[in-house]
C-alpha cells in the first residue's frame, strides 16, 4: 500500500474512508473531517467497542466504516496492529483503490508523533505480500492502494512533514527485509545478498564493501570458511558504513547480522518437514541491511557500521563436519559437535571483526536458536547483554514500536555448557538452556562492554497468517534498532 501522511483528506477523492476510535470517541482529527465523522457515528449506533465495525454507504466517499478499538486504557499494540491490519485486507477484498485511514488513538508507551508514524508504516504494510513469482493473471493485476493517513489535528506541520518522511524511509527499510527474508534460497545466495547491499548502499548513500572467497582466506576468517565449505555457491562478507556528514559522530554503533541464505543443517541434517522455510536463517543480515537503509535516510547522528557474514549451510563430501577444529579470525579455536549450530560459527568472525570500529555498541541479530523459539514462542525477541543499561534502552525502544524483546541470562554459570575436551569451546552446548549457550559462545568473540545479542528466531518469521501480519518475513529489527538509536544520546 503507497501511504502518505495529510493534516487534510478531500473526501470526494477517496473510495473509503476507514476511523479507527476507541469508546472514548476522542477525535482528534481537522475540523471539517471530526464533522463528518461525527455526523456517521450520531447515524448509527457505533460505541466503538473493540468487536465493533460499521460500514455506511456516505456518498462522498462512498463508504465508511467505523472500527472500534475499546476503551483507551486497555489498547494494546497487538489490539492497535490487528485493527490496522484488517483495514488493510479488508480494502484490499473490496477492491478500494483510494482509501482514506483516521486512527484516533495512540500507541503504547509512543509520543503522538512516532504513534502516528508507526501507524502509517504498519498501514503500508497491511497489504504486503510476496508475489515476485507468482505469475497469474489476477496477480498481475493487483495495483498498490493509495492510502492517505490523516494525521491528529494536535500535530504541528513541522512534526506532521516529518511523519510523512520518516514512515516512507522506514516502509521501505522493512519492505527490504521482507522480501529479502521471503526470497527463495536459490536467488537469495550469498553473491545476491551482497549485491542488494550494494544495491541499497548507492541509492542510500552508504559505503559498502564486499568481501570474495579469496580476500575471506586472507582475514582468516576460518568460522565463515568452514561453514561454507559444503556449498557451491562462494561466501561473502559485507561490511555496510554510514558517518554522519558535516558533524562528528555522537557514537559509532556496530550491527552484525547471520546471512545463513539457506540451512540445511549440514551433515548434522534437518528433518525434511518444513525444510524450506530455512531460506529465512538470513534475517538477521537482512534486518542489519533494512537498518542501515533507514539510518542512512534518516541521517542519524551517530557512525553505523553493519556486517554481514554470509553463506550457506548444506551436506557435501567437502562440507564440515561434527568433530572437526575449526580455527576463527580471532585465533581462537571451536569444537564442531553439531554443524547445525553454525550461525554462532560465522558471528564468531563478523564479532571479531567488528573490534576495528572501536565500537561504542555493539549488537547482533539471529535466527539463531530453536530453543529461544520453545522458550518465548513468537510473541517476543531473546535479548542477551553484557550491559544493563544498553538491554534498558533496546527494550524500551522494541515497547514503543512493539518488537518486544524479553532478556535473558548471561551468567558465568553457563560457560561450562560449551567448554571442550579438545578445542577452546564448542559450539553446542546441548538442549537445555540452548539460547543461552549460544550467546555465551558468541560472548568468547565480544571485545565491546557494551554488547548485545537478539536471538529473533521466534520473530522473523510467521509460519501463518495472522490477525496482525502475513505468512513469512516480519521484518522485525529494523523499528526496534533505528528507535534506539534516535534516541541514542
Amino acid at each position: 500500500m503507497n501511504v502518505t501522511v495529510s493534516r487534510e483528506l478531500t473526501l470526494s477523492a477517496i473510495d473509503h474512508l476507514y476511523v479507527l476510535v476507541t469508546e472514548e470517541m476522542n477525535l482528534d482529527l481537522p475540523a471539517r473531517l471530526r464533522t463528518r465523522i461525527e455526523r456517521a457515528i450520531g447515524d448509527s449506533a457505533f460505541e466503538g467497542r473493540s468487536d465493533e465495525s460499521i460500514t455506511m454507504l456516505a456518498g462522498a466517499p462512498r463508504k465508511i466504516t467505523l472500527v472500534g478499538l475499546g476503551k483507551a486504557e486497555a489498547l494494546s499494540h497487538r489490539g492497535l496492529r490487528a485493527a490496522i491490519y484488517a483495514v488493510g485486507k479488508t480494502a484490499r477484498r473490496q477492491r478500494d483503490k483510494k482509501i482514506g485511514v483516521a486512527l484516533c488513538a495512540s500507541f503504547p508507551n509512543a509520543s503522538l508523533e512516532a504513534s502516528t508514524r508507526l501507524a502509517a508504516d504498519l498501514v503500508a504494510h497491511s497489504d504486503y505480500k510476496y508475489a515476485s513469482y507468482i505469475t497469474s493473471a489476477e496477480m498481475k493485476k493487483r495495483g498498490e492502494i493509495a492510502c492517505t493517513l490523516v494525521a491528529p489535528a494536535s500535530l504541528d506541520r513541522r512534526a506532521v512533514a516529518r511523519v510523512a518522511a520518516q514512515s516512507s524511509v522506514l516502509t521501505g527499510a522493512v519492505r527490504t527485509v521482507k522480501d529479502l527474508g521471503n526470497g527463495p534460497g536459490n536467488l537469495v545466495t550469498p553473491t545476491q545478498l551482497a549485491k542488494r547491499a550494494q544495491e541499497v548502499a548507492r541509492e542510500a548513500g552508504l559505503k559498502c564493501t564486499v568481501f570474495d572467497k579469496k580476500q575471506i582466506q586472507k582475514l582468516k576468517m576460518g568460522g565463515l570458511l568452514a561453514v561454507n565449505r559444503g556449498s557451491a555457491q562462494e561466501p561473502r562478507f559485507i561490511v555496510m558504513e554510514y558517518v554522519p556528514t558535516g558533524r562528528r559522530p555522537k557514537k559509532t554503533v556496530c550491527l552484525v547480522g547471520k546471512g545463513i541464505t539457506f540451512d540445511s543443517g549440514g551433515i548434522s541434517l534437518k528433518p525434511g518437514e518444513r525444510m524450506e522455510e530455512m531460506k529465512f536463517d538470513m534475517c538477521g543480515a537482512a534486518a542489519v541491511m533494512g537498518t542501515m537503509q533507514a539510518v542512512a535516510k534518516m541521517k542519524l547522528p551517530h557512525r553505523v557500521v553493519g556486517i554481514i557474514p554470509s553463506t550457506e549451510n548444506l551436506p557435501s563430501g567437502t562440507a564440515y563436519k561434527p568433530g572437526d577444529i575449526v580455527t576463527t579470525m580471532s585465533g581462537k579455536t571451536i569444537e564442531v559437535v553439531n554443524t547445525d549450530a553454525e550461525g554462532r560459527v560465522i558471528l564468531a568472525d563478523a564479532l571479531t571483526y567488528s573490534t576495528r570500529f572501536k565500537p561504542d555498541h555493539l549488537i547482533d541479530y539471529a535466527t539463531l536458536t530453536g530453543a529461544c523459539v520453545i522458550a518465548l514462542g513468537g510473541a517476543a525477541t531473546g535479548l542477551f547483554s553484557t550491559d544493563d543499561e544498553l538491554a534498558s534502552r533496546l527494550t524500551a525502544a522494541g515497547e514503543e514500536v512493539g518488537e518486544r524483546l524479553w532478556r535473558m541470562p548471561v551468567w558465568d554459570d553457563y560457560k561450562d555448557y560449551i567448554k571442550s575436551e579438545w578445542a577452546d569451546m564448542k559450539n553446542s552446548g546441548g538442549r537445555a538452556g540452548g539460547a543461552i549457550s549460544a550467546a555465551m559462545f558468541l560472548r568468547e568473540f565480544v571485545d565491546c562492554p557494551s554488547w548485545a545479542h537478539l536471538d529473533i528466531a521466534g520473530t522473523a518469521w510467521a509460519d501463518n497468517e495472522t490477525a496482525r501480519e502475513a505468512k513469512g518475513a516480519t521484518g522485525v529489527g529494523v523499528r526496534a534498532t533505528v528507535r534506539f538509536l534516535e534516541e541514542l544520546a
